[in-house]
């Protein structure tokens, strides 16, 4: 394992990497596998000169966890050309965050339609300056637009909008991480028989909806009250069947 990065790297010169954040609850790491099928899949799409196996990752996680005895925290894994990191942090998500719930801002960067944005690459200028823009604005997180103002996805998660009985998230077809969590709401919508539309959505259509919830991999899902003054309801029954069956 690597503890430090050479300035002739390719992730120094030119931030090439990926990464990969992985909760740890109990000493467990949720979602394992499919994280690092997702990371060893964006290696093949990138055409990146990485060569790890998915056993050797895995492995290398699980030792890691037992021997620095970590039970609930943010592990992230990250691999570039000269070897692969671990390291854990705190999760950043605390009670009174699923209490109050979100303020959402609209990023100052407007998106283009690139292949990057589908993969958790170590380039991740745009998403880090977002976020710390809101949160210099009062606010929890920014949402990337494209240029015809399509709502894309947040800085740190993906979006969900309710309305009435549906549940509306952006398409796979953009520029978007498609991530674990929304994957797996998508997977709780069909077993509850809840119409779920991946589409564009507008975000001069937003305050046509009734509630709004964000979700990743470190906080499972939390709901959004507002959006640039844009007020939501606080409390939806679709997404409290949802977040029951996500827990």
């Amino acid at each position: 394992m690597k503890n430090n990065v050479g300035f002739d790297s390719s992730l120094s010169k030119f931030g090439i990497g990926l990464f990969e954040t992985i909760k740890v609850k109990n000493g467990l790491p949720i979602d394992l596998n499919i994280h690092v099928e997702r990371m060893l899949s964006s290696i093949n799409c990138l055409d990146l000169d990485i060569n790890y196996k998915k056993d050797f990752l895995i492995n290398e996680i699980v030792t890691y966890i037992k021997k620095e005895n970590v039970i609930d925290k943010a592990l992230r894994i990250t691999v570039f050309d000269e070897g692969y990191n671990i390291s854990i942090r705190d999760i950043p998500y605390n009670q009174e965050m699923y209490e109050k719930g979100f303020r959402l801002t609209i990023s100052p960067i407007v998106r283009g339609n690139s292949l990057i944005h589908r993969h958790k690459t170590t380039n991740y200028f745009e998403n880090i300056y977002t976020k710390n823009i809101a949160n210099k604005t009062g606010y929890n997180d920014g949402i990337f637009l494209n240029s015809e103002g399509v709502i894309l996805e947040c800085s740190m998660s993906n979006i969900f909008f309710i309305k009435g009985e549906r549940v509306y998230t952006p398409s796979d077809r953009l520029p978007i991480l498609n991530g674990i969590i929304k994957k797996r709401i998508i997977e709780i919508c069909d077993e509850l028989h809840i119409e779920l539309i991946e589409n564009e959505i507008n975000i001069s259509e937003i305050s046509s909806f009734d509630f709004v919830f964000v979700t990743n991999s470190l906080m499972g899902a939390i709901k959004v009250t507002e959006i640039d003054k844009i007020k939501f309801n606080k409390e939806n029954v679709v997404f409290d069947k949802i977040e029951e069956l996500l827990e």
